[in-house]
Formats: C-alpha cells, sequence, structure tokens
C-alpha cells in the first residue's frame, strides 16, 4: 500500500524541465503580466503623492471681500463693452514636476487659446499679454504694474500651468502576424489656475483650477508604423498620431489645453453667479455680443 502511494506521488511530480515550450511560454506571460501590474500600481501611488499642489494662486493673492460686488460693477454681463484685461502667464519649471509643454516657440499660441476660449464666455478683452517667471504677488505685483499704459486695464487674469508625468513599460500590438512588442506608456497630469486679479487692489475677484490628463504610448524600437506613437487625451475621442520628434511635446500640449478649457469654465461658471445665475448659453450669447 505504501509503495503504491509512493509511485502514485512520484507520477504527480512533473520537473519543469520536462514542461512543453507553449507552458513555459505562458508561465513566461503571466510573470510579466503581474509585473507590470505591480509597477503600473506603485506609479499610480507614487503620481497621486506627488500631483502639483492645488490652489496656488489662492495661496499667494488676498481675496476680494467684495469681489460679487466689484465684479457687477466692472464686469456686468449687461454692459455693452468689453472691460479691457491683462494676461499674464506664469511659466516657472519650479511650479511643474514634468518638463512644462510650453516654450519660446509654443507659449504665444496658447495665450491665443486663452483669450479665445475667455471671450468666448465672458465679456472681456485681452489687451496685453505678458510672460512671467514669478507668480506677480506680494513685493512682486510691480511685475504687473506696466500694464495698461497704452490702454486701461483694470483687471489681470493670471495664468499658471504645471504639471508631472509617470512612465512605464508597456506591450504593444503592431501587426497580427508580429504579434506583441515592448514599448512605454507616458502620462502627462497637467493642471491649469486662473485668477482674476483686480490691478488696482492686487486682490483676487476669482480663481478656478483645471485638471486633465493624456498619455501616450511608444515603442521602444521606433518602426514605420501608423499606429505609434500615439496620443489620447481624456477628453478626446480619436487619438493623435504625431511624428517620434514630437510625441512627448504633443502628449504635454494636449493634456495642458484640455486642463485649460476645464478651467476657463469652471471661471465663468463662477463668474455667472456673481450675474445672479446667468446660465451657460446666456454668457456666450453676451461674450459673443459684447
Amino acid at each position: 500500500m505504501m509503495k503504491h502511494t509512493a509511485q502514485q506521488s512520484r507520477s504527480l511530480t512533473i520537473p519543469i524541465s520536462e514542461l512543453s515550450y507553449w507552458s513555459r511560454k505562458r508561465i513566461a506571460k503571466v510573470i510579466f503580466l503581474l509585473d507590470l501590474a505591480l509597477i503600473i500600481t506603485l506609479l499610480h501611488l507614487v503620481s497621486g503623492c506627488s500631483s502639483p499642489s492645488p490652489h496656488r494662486i489662492q495661496a499667494h493673492f488676498e481675496s476680494e471681500p467684495q469681489a460679487s460686488t466689484v465684479i457687477k460693477g466692472k464686469l456686468s454681463a449687461h454692459s455693452q463693452d468689453r472691460l479691457p484685461v491683462g494676461l499674464a502667464l506664469v511659466l516657472h519649471a519650479d511650479f511643474s514636476e514634468a518638463p512644462l509643454a510650453l516654450t519660446e516657440a509654443t507659449w504665444p499660441q496658447f495665450a491665443a487659446r486663452v483669450n479665445q476660449k475667455v471671450q468666448g464666455l465672458m465679456p472681456v478683452s485681452m489687451k496685453e499679454v505678458v510672460r512671467l517667471e514669478e507668480i506677480p504677488s506680494g513685493d512682486r505685483v510691480s511685475l504687473l504694474k506696466g500694464m495698461g499704459e497704452n490702454s486701461p486695464i483694470e483687471m489681470v487674469l493670471v495664468v499658471l500651468p504645471s504639471g508631472k508625468e509617470v512612465k512605464g513599460p508597456a506591450q504593444f500590438d503592431v501587426l497580427p502576424e508580429v504579434g506583441t512588442l515592448n514599448g512605454h506608456q507616458t502620462e502627462n497630469h497637467a493642471t491649469v489656475e486662473l485668477g482674476l486679479l483686480d490691478l488696482n487692489s492686487g486682490r483676487l475677484l476669482l480663481q478656478a483650477q483645471g485638471n486633465s490628463y493624456a498619455t501616450l504610448e511608444q515603442l521602444d524600437t521606433p518602426l514605420g508604423s501608423n499606429r505609434y506613437p500615439r496620443v489620447r487625451g481624456s477628453a478626446m475621442t480619436n487619438p493623435i498620431f504625431p511624428e517620434e520628434n514630437r510625441a512627448l511635446g504633443t502628449l504635454r500640449m494636449v493634456a495642458l489645453e484640455e486642463a485649460l478649457d476645464q478651467a476657463v469654465m469652471k471661471l465663468a461658471e463662477k463668474w455667472h453667479d456673481s450675474q445672479g445665475g446667468l446660465t451657460l448659453s446666456e454668457s456666450s450669447q453676451v461674450g459673443a455680443e459684447s
């Protein structure tokens, strides 16, 4: 009886060397997937702990206690004219945990987008644009005092972009006959903070923050493929397929523009509330007709 049990036990033991090729391949794939899931989980934990600090504009400026009264007096929805305002775009690497999407070549284009989005929802007209490396608060508010020399400016919209990136390994399908190839996925999380300042008092009238992210899928060894690199924004229906050398820049700009659109929408909603609860469509008509 004991002998029979021993033989049965030996028959259930299969050395690793005797496993078939496909069995070993399946085991290797399972191990890779488990490792990949662990890496992605750790990356998301790290990214959550290192996200950009929110509401930095609010922390740098004193809020105007009578903001609603000031806005109704200077930025009324019933005004026949647009209010001249300035735009201060703050670009400082220390505010961002990832390289800024805005460069010498791209920041004017981003400023134009800010102008277009804000003017579409609020009765303002951007008369001057300045690029700063510091938040113009406290003693540095003098950085804004030069604005309005050519035209009267009573308010300034401060724009503070920032972001962070998370990168990890990935495998992508290329063609059925090729199978999967090694690559990496990069996530860019962008934040855009907006603050509408009363230039005379230096106090904050309105503030809003938008957050968004975009992903870049890229092969470790670039191929002549029309599927990679691939960039997809969180609000995009269809992905973008940039050139290899423009992939990272495209990723950062997509996330930044989506965060801007969200921030402008929130800023307009707060302005609506100060006007007695205008609907978004009514506000858009005001912005278009002014």
